[in-house]
Formats: structure tokens, C-alpha cells, sequence
């Protein structure tokens, strides 16, 4: 599909930067030698004399003044107005804010594809048409310092993509559509996710960054299929951050990499069957969001790469997609769970995460001493069995944390580890957990034959003390503890109580039964919060 509005498409078009961002209005000046210099140079709103001198390129030189950026397109749309704006009074990916909205609700509103491009040289002289072609070309792929595409799946077969890009001298955006127009459904669906789609940008673009995903995974699945984003932020000459979101109606996903860490999660969400209510799927968030918060102070890890891990892990288990009715009934193996099932499960879909701090040798006089940071979480549930009267379902939970990082000796000294020994009094601690979870579940011919919960911890924790750079004291110390629960027989009962109370004797104390079974399945990774000594 073509540019919308577009003028003079055959040639690109030069606009002069002014002192305000003003609609895209004002005169136009045909220039002398079309054959060499762009088409036309316009003059935004204001006389052509009202030019900022102080231009500065890329090196920090003054570039000429009377060279004005070059626009692909003059068109006076939001998108183009939003451009100038941030083009003029910010750099980097500053140059987004408002920008994927806009890009977005313009696109919805007209179903039209959009391609839109500013560059400043950084020369004294304007770029020649072949030199201007390329830097268009340039800034539009992937090779852009900064780029961001959104890539929706429709329900009908449809691909829509938007893209914006950004370096010094350049600011870019497209937005295509293929394999036919959007109805009028489609365009309704996609202006909805504008706001969500800035709210996404602005996370990742923000310092320290934010992963502000929830609008993205929270689609319509009556019009979108698959959602995809894909980021690259130059954050520094050194550093990169890059981050992939992928959702449709069997699994979401986030990967991230930066300067601080990594993180890697992934949401099954084909096994429906396991998904308990809100309101248990809530209080497993909680108890999941306690144990990534103990992990990260045992292992000293980074609050700001840890926060994300948290951001990252709500917003894959938050709002999953409604069950498909031709699908009925999303259980295991095809199995309807009852109530009394659900209440050994965690209510969670299966998944897997994984978060890693970038390593560093903070002890010049210590090479080997790492400061690291590693954790990992997982959920994993299996059945056997296609009757419902006989049948078995496992659930297991795991997480496994390695650390290790220095601390001061004295409480107040400040940490400045040099090859000076009067600098080496510091702790070196070197963390290894783990911890496991297994539910299972049975029946034969219909009763319930085996309900039990069973659950190990363990911790290794070696202090390494040194004073003046010499090893005084080395101590590990290492806790571990396990139980099993069985709730075979609590269940039963309460189970023939409820029996009885539907024919009219006696009282059901089912609910009550499961909700407290419900606290218990969780995974514990301290072994004496698991022995219940805290």
C-alpha cells in the first residue's frame, strides 16, 4: 500500500527546522536546480528568516543552518506534526514520546499504510538524492540505532506492522498493512491499543527502564491472533537493550537483555484446565512475588533488573485469554478438573522464567570473585489417564538461586576493593537454593484415592572473611528441610460432608476445606518457613 497524503512522491522534500513546532503550513520555495537539490523547501508556520542557527551535528560541530532537514513526505497529519515536534526538542528515543499512538490512531483511522522520515546531515553540505535515498533506507531498517516494531496477527489472516526508528541526525516511522484492508472491526480493535502500545514505549524507553506490557497481552482474541514487539535502545556506545514480547491464545513470552541482566519467561497457556480463579490465581501471584523478593535480597540482586523480572512475571500471569468454547473443556488431557483438584494446584498456567545479573569481577585483587546473581522459577503439570473416574495429575514447582557478591566487614565502611590490602576487609558470600514442589492427585473408579503435597528446601551459604586481604575465617553453612501432606483423608471427609449437606443432613465445610489446602501447595524456598519455625 501506498503513503497516504503524499507530495511529490517521485522526489524527496526538505522542511527547515524552526524554533517551534508549528502545523506542517507556510510557504513553499521551489528550488532552482531540481536536477541536484531536493524539490522544495518549506517553511513551517512561520517566516523562512526564524531559523535556529545553533544547529549542532553530531560531533558536536555546528552544522550549517541553512541546510534544512529533509522529510520523505510534506503532509500535514498527526504523525508528521508529532515528528517535528520531537524531532526538534529531543534526541535518542526521546524522539517516541507520543509517537507509536499517534502512528497507531492514524493508521485506525485511515486503514491507510503510513511512511514518514526526517534526517539532518551532519555535513556542511545537503545530502546529494543517491546519499539521501540511502540514509531513508537506513533509518527505516533494523541498522537504526533505535528501532521498535509492533507486529499484529488478525483473527482473518491479515498482518499489520508498525515500526519506529531513531539515531542522532534521524527520526522514522512505517506502518503496513498485508494481505488485504482492515474492516471496520479491525481499525476499531487497533486504535483501542494505541494508548497501550505508547504505555509500552515509554516504560522501555525510560531511565531506568520499565516493562509496562499489560495492554499487549490483554488483546482482543476475537480480532488478533498473535501480538509481537520487538525493541532495540542504544542505551550507551557500550550497551544495548533489547527486548522480545510474543502473545497469542497458547503462550506468551518475554525475553530481555540490557545492560544490567537478562530475563527470559515463558507462559503455557494451552493446558487451561489448570487455571484456578481469580482470586486464587491472585494470592499464588502473591506468594510467587514474596519468593522473587526473597531471592533478591539473599542474593543481593538488582532491585531495578529484579523489578522488571516482578513486571514481567504479573503481566504473563495476569488476564489470561478466556477459554475457547470449541475447545471445551481445556483440561488435561481432556479431563474436567473438579473443585477439589483445583485446590491442590497453584491456579496458575504452567511456565518457566529465568532471570541473570551481567557478572563482575569487583575484586581487582581477587579475580575469581565474581559478583553474580542467577535465579529461576517453574511450573510443570502432567496427567495420565483419559477417564474421568480414573485418572492422576502431577504439579511440580521449582526455583533455584546462585549468587555471590562482597560486603563490607564493619556496618558503615564503604566498599572500595582496590589491589591495596587495606582495602581487602570485606565479606565474600556465595549463594546456592533450591526448592521443590510436587502435587499429586488419583482416582480410581471415581474416588479420590491420593491427595498429597510434598516439599523440600535447602540452602548453602559460604562467608569467606577477609582482613587486610588475608582469609581469616571460611564457613558454609547449610540448612535443608522437606515434608510431606497428605490431605487424603481431610479431603474425603469434607467431601462426605458436603454429600450429606446436598441430601439435607449435616453441614458442608468443603469450601472451607479447600481454600486452606490452597495456602499450603505454594512452593517454600526457606527451609524454616517450610517447617513452619517462622
Amino acid at each position: 500500500m501506498t503513503a497516504i497524503s503524499s507530495v511529490s512522491a517521485a522526489q524527496p522534500l526538505v522542511v527547515a527546522k524552526v524554533a517551534t513546532s508549528e502545523p506542517l503550513t507556510g510557504n513553499v520555495v521551489t528550488s532552482a536546480n531540481s536536477a541536484s537539490s531536493p524539490s522544495s523547501v518549506v517553511s513551517l508556520g512561520q517566516d523562512a528568516a526564524i531559523v535556529d542557527a545553533q544547529t549542532y551535528n553530531v560531533r558536536g560541530l555546528i552544522a550549517n543552518p541553512d541546510i534544512p532537514p529533509a522529510w520523505e513526505y510534506t503532509q500535514q497529519d498527526q504523525v508528521s506534526l508529532n515528528m517535528m515536534g520531537n524531532f526538534s526538542t529531543t534526541s535518542g528515543v526521546g524522539r517516541f514520546q507520543g509517537l507509536g499512538a499517534s502512528l497507531m490512531s492514524q493508521l485506525a483511522h485511515t486503514g491507510k499504510s503510513i511512511s514518514q522520515s526526517v534526517i539532518r546531515t551532519s555535513t556542511a553540505k545537503a545530502l546529494e538524492p543517491a546519499e539521501l535515498a540511502a540514509a531513508q533506507a537506513k533509518l527505516h531498517s533494523a541498522a537504526a540505532d533505535n528501532s521498535i516494531t509492533l507486529t499484529l496477527k488478525t483473527a482473518s489472516g491479515k498482518t499489520v506492522q508498525l515500526t519506529l526508528t531513531s539515531q542522532d541526525n534521524g527520526l522514522a516511522v512505517q506502518a503496513q498493512v498485508s494481505g488485504g484492508d482492515l474492516s471496520d472491526d479491525e481499525l476499531s480493535a487497533l486504535g483501542q491499543m494505541a494508548d497501550g502500545f505508547q504505555s509500552a514505549i515509554d516504560g522501555l524507553t525510560a531511565r531506568p527502564p520499565q516493562l509496562k506490557l499489560d495492554a499487549l497481552t490483554q488483546f482482543d482474541a476475537s480480532v488478533f491472533s498473535s501480538v509481537d514487539l520487538n525493541t532495540r535502545i542504544k542505551l550507551d556506545e557500550q550497551s544495548i537493550q533489547t527486548l522480545q514480547l510474543h502473545a497469542d491464545a497458547d503462550v506468551r513470552s518475554v525475553k530481555m537483555s540490557g545492560a544490567l541482566g537478562n530475563l527470559d519467561m515463558s507462559v503455557d497457556l494451552k493446558n487451561a484446565a489448570v487455571l484456578g480463579d481469580s482470586d486464587q490465581q491472585a494470592k499464588a501471584l502473591k506468594g510467587y512475588m514474596s519468593q522473587i523478593e526473597a531471592a533478591r535480597k539473599r542474593g543481593d540482586g538488582d532491585q531495578q533488573l529484579l523489578s522488571m523480572f516482578e513486571d514481567a512475571f504479573t503481566t504473563l500471569h495476569s488476564h489470561y485469554p478466556a477459554t475457547r468454547v470449541s475447545d471445551a473443556p481445556q483440561s488435561v488431557s481432556s479431563i474436567e478438573l473438579t473443585d477439589t483438584d483445583h485446590s491442590l494446584l497453584t491456579g496458575l498456567a504452567d511456565f518457566r522464567a529465568s532471570v541473570s545479573e551481567k557478572g563482575e569481577y569487583a575484586n581487582p585483587a581477587r579475580p575469581s570473585e565474581m559478583d553474580s546473581f542467577a535465579y529461576d522459577l517453574s511450573q510443570s503439570t502432567q496427567s495420565k489417564g483419559r477417564d474421568q473416574l480414573n485418572r492422576s495429575i502431577v504439579q511440580e514447582q521449582q526455583s533455584h538461586l546462585t549468587a555471590s557478591y562482597h560486603k563490607p566487614l564493619w556496618s558503615g565502611q564503604k566498599l572500595d576493593l582496590s589491589r591495596d590490602p587495606a582495602s581487602q576487609n570485606y565479606l565474600y558470600y556465595q549463594i546456592s537454593d533450591q526448592a521443590s514442589s510436587k502435587t499429586s492427585i488419583g482416582y480410581d473408579k471415581g474416588a479420590l484415592v491420593n491427595a498429597s503435597v510434598s516439599q523440600s528446601a535447602s540452602q548453602s551459604t559460604r562467608i569467606s572473611r577477609y582482613v587486610m586481604g588475608h582469609l581469616e575465617d571460611d564457613k558454609t553453612t547449610p540448612l535443608k528441610s522437606s515434608k510431606t501432606q497428605n490431605f487424603l483423608s481431610v479431603l474425603n471427609q469434607a467431601l462426605q460432608q458436603d454429600k450429606e449437606a446436598k441430601l439435607g443432613h449435616g453441614v458442608s465445610w468443603l469450601k472451607q476445606t479447600l481454600a486452606g489446602i490452597q495456602d499450603k501447595v505454594l512452593l517454600q524456598s526457606d527451609p524454616a518457613r517450610l517447617q513452619g519455625q517462622v
